[in-house]
């Protein structure tokens, strides 16, 4: 069992009798009815001004206990949720404007805590230390500056998560995982730290670089060859529906004249990895390095949205088998089914897009009060 004292999911998320849960899931309640200490430590969880909050839970079945009981396999299993809702709560700042989702991988958190396996008081093992103390006495408190978030299930990518849990199964349920699928988790794993808030009310821009090193490694996991190239051709790898995306008119890092041009995400990757050997390598940088033209919107922000589409490429992302209801045609079925599997990426898709643009004119265009194409015609391939 792990704790999430950060965020609130409103529905369970499960995979093989691993599950994430509210406090008012109904294994839960029973665990709190059936154990008192247990009870009182979920009702010990307050922001750092006394605010209650309502944690939730990472649990496994008994009969899989065996099977998934690693950190390995359980911090898997949170990474999998996690990297399904930061892009495209990142898609819907670029694209909306909303700034109020879960953006970084902090509310993920696991607490340090936990009620020991007899439920009768708390252990605590870390890389810094081990303890074990009274439930009554915990005070325990959510990651100061950043507040305390429900997780509805409207705000997780409904496309992506179902192919990461099926693939975490296959990593974590199998005596012999695939290199690939190891491959997968170990990047999920480099990309969680690379999607935590960079610093807090001391941040700089040599975290914000720190920050694309970290995302640039995650990319370079999923290929065989961990090589820009390699990463060039798996964002290739996919169906880009936005033209924006699609049309290569473009020169990315590393391009030498007489290859063919690339589309805007492979520019955008190549200008990470390019600011990723300028940070790294402790090359000189200019206070505006991560300032991105023809837009002028920081680089950083379009990391997780080009992963989420590095792992579309990786995974072979398809719509699941169509499920009719009674009260649809074929035809009804057929669109509602692809606009809902479709929906994520197109969100995705044009919050990439968004680099093309300053935000002013993004937002007068979402507005109508500029024709898109007047103002794409103002910017000339980068």
């Amino acid at each position: 069992m792990f704790t999430l004292p950060n965020v609130s999911i409103e529905e369970p998320i499960e995979a093989d009798g691993v599950a994430m849960v509210s406090v008012n899931d109904e294994r839960v309640q029973q665990l709190a009815r059936r154990h008192r200490r247990f009870s009182m430590y979920l009702n010990r969880f307050t922001s750092e001004f006394g605010q209650q909050v309502a944690p939730s839970l990472i649990l496994v079945r008994a009969d899989k206990f065996d099977q998934y009981r690693t950190v390995e396999a359980l911090a898997g299993f949170r990474d999998a949720i996690a990297i399904s809702t930061i892009p495209y709560s990142w898609a819907h700042v670029l694209r909306y404007e909303n700034n109020h989702n879960i953006k970084y991988a902090n509310w993920f958190s696991f607490y340090p805590w936990v009620v020991d396996k007899k439920y009768e008081g708390l252990v605590m093992q870390s890389m810094a230390q081990t303890g074990w103390h009274e439930v009554k006495a915990m005070k325990g408190q959510t990651s100061p500056g950043i507040s305390h978030m429900s997780l509805p299930a409207k705000e997780i990518d409904k496309a992506l998560l179902p192919a990461l849990l099926d693939r975490w199964v296959a990593r974590f349920g199998s005596p012999n995982p695939s290199k690939r699928e190891t491959s997968l988790f170990r990047s999920l794993n480099m990309a969680l730290s690379a999607a935590m808030l960079p610093g807090n009310v001391e941040v700089t821009i040599f975290d914000l670089g720190r920050s694309i090193a970290l995302w640039v490694s995650a990319f370079e996991i999923l290929t065989k060859e961990g090589t820009c190239d390699a990463v060039y051709k798996l964002l290739e790898g996919t169906k880009w529906n936005l033209s924006d995306n699609a049309v290569p008119i473009y020169e990315p890092h590393k391009y030498k004249p007489g290859q063919p041009k690339r589309p805007l995400p492979v520019w955008l990757y190549g200008a990470m990895n390019h600011a990723r050997n300028d940070f790294i390598h402790g090359n000189p940088i200019d206070p505006m390095r991560l300032i991105v033209e023809p837009g002028k919107r920081p680089l950083h922000l379009y990391t997780s949205l080009l992963y989420r589409m590095a792992l579309t490429s990786f995974l072979d992302l398809k719509p699941p088998p169509m499920v009719k209801r009674d009260d649809e045609t074929e035809y009804d079925a057929h669109w509602r089914h692809m606009h809902e599997f479709g929906w994520f990426q197109s969100n995705i898709e044009a919050g990439i897009s968004t680099v093309m643009f300053t935000q002013e004119e993004y937002r007068k265009m979402r507005q109508g009060k500029v024709d898109s194409a007047r103002a794409r015609s103002r910017h000339k391939p980068v």
